[in-house]
């Protein structure tokens, strides 16, 4: 279900440097993701995993224009067709958002009006951005059955309540790639759904993209969506990037101790344990972000070993081909993941 190969030789859609989110409290301004930056380029699908709070919503909320009110952007960049979507307005936003670059989100009926049919969602996704009422409405057709709706234009005039959930995740999957969007970015898109539906949703969405011709960035938490649809991986903890390579790279061999831990964690065949073996401790909350690097209090080559308390990491590159965030990285040399 691979898009696309990725490579850097090629000019990227979209570049996210130093990116910076932080969220105002009375006491001043939580810091919640700092110093992203990635690239996402032609046929990419990029999947950006962690656990929960690691800050994968934040960051891709701010590539679009769609944070809280009270988050504030510290610093960054965002460039995408050779402007900086963090200087645009909330009009010149609008052109983009959509058209170019289009989102899906996890629970379907916060994204669907309730009270509207599906078709004409659909349709008014297309009219907004200059089709005519007749060609919406024939493209909204052929996009539910593109998605993979039974009876289109039966479902055309249903609301969302009359949908199972993994039919309005599809309705949604349709409004997004209506304009055929260069970049897609889908915020945990099978969540809220049970398996075997999950599976038929990842289809959807890889099929989407190819028919649409766009690259995907694609956040969850889960590993096994990440080796079934991505083609490379950014690992986040704690609101930064500590650790991007290939599928290959990073399933094969993964170096930094977060993501080692992400792994041990997962139900193996071959494991001799006889149990899971979890990354000790909880992620840092927003208001307690540990001094030096944000991950050594769980980390198993921070014991007694002052660097990692006292100095923050940066992403370097290493030989094998990922990039790494950690003291100590040349110690993981010999780790090994789970093959995809």
């Amino acid at each position: 279900m691979t898009i696309g190969n990725g490579s850097g030789k090629a000019a990227p859609l979209l570049e996210v440097r130093g990116l910076s989110v932080g969220f105002e409290t009375q006491g001043g301004v939580l810091p919640a993701v700092e110093d992203v930056g990635f690239a996402l380029y032609p046929g990419d699908i990029l999947g950006v995993v962690g656990e929960s709070g690691s800050g994968k919503t934040v960051t891709v909320s701010a590539l679009v224009g769609l944070l809280a009110d009270n988050a504030r952007i510290t610093s960054g960049e965002v460039i995408y067709g050779g402007r900086n979507l963090l200087d645009l307005s909330a009009a010149e936003l609008e052109t983009v958002r959509g058209e170019e670059i289009a989102m899906v989100f996890q629970d379907p009926m916060t994204s669907l009006n309730p009270v509207m049919r599906v078709g004409s969602q659909i349709a008014e996704a297309l009219r907004v951005h200059g089709a005519s009422r007749a060609r919406a409405r024939h493209r909204a057709v052929e996009l539910l059955e593109l998605v993979g709706i039974p009876d289109p234009r039966e479902r055309f005039r249903q609301f969302p309540h009359e949908m199972s959930g993994g039919m309005r995740q599809r309705v949604v999957i349709a409004i997004a790639i209506a304009n055929r969007p260069s970049v897609l970015v889908a915020d945990e898109p099978t969540t809220a759904l049970d398996v075997t539906i999950q599976a038929q949703v990842l289809e959807v969405l890889a099929a989407g993209c190819g028919a649409a011709g766009s690259s995907m960035i694609l956040v969850t938490h889960d590993l096994g969506v990440i080796a079934e649809v991505a083609n490379r991986v950014a690992v986040m903890y704690a609101g930064r990037i500590v650790e991007t390579g290939t599928v290959e790279e990073i399933f094969g061999r993964p170096r930094h101790p977060y993501t080692i831990g992400l792994f041990t964690s997962l139900p193996r065949l071959d494991s001799d344990l006889g149990h899971l073996a979890p990354i000790p401790g909880t992620p840092p909350t927003l208001a307690a972000r540990p001094p030096g690097c944000a991950f050594h209090p769980r980390c198993y080559l921070s014991a007694g070993r002052d660097l990692c308390r006292s100095q923050t990491t940066e992403l370097v590159h290493l030989e094998s081909g990922q990039s790494g965030a950690c003291h100590f990285i040349s110690e993981t040399a010999g780790s090994e993941g789970t093959r995809p």
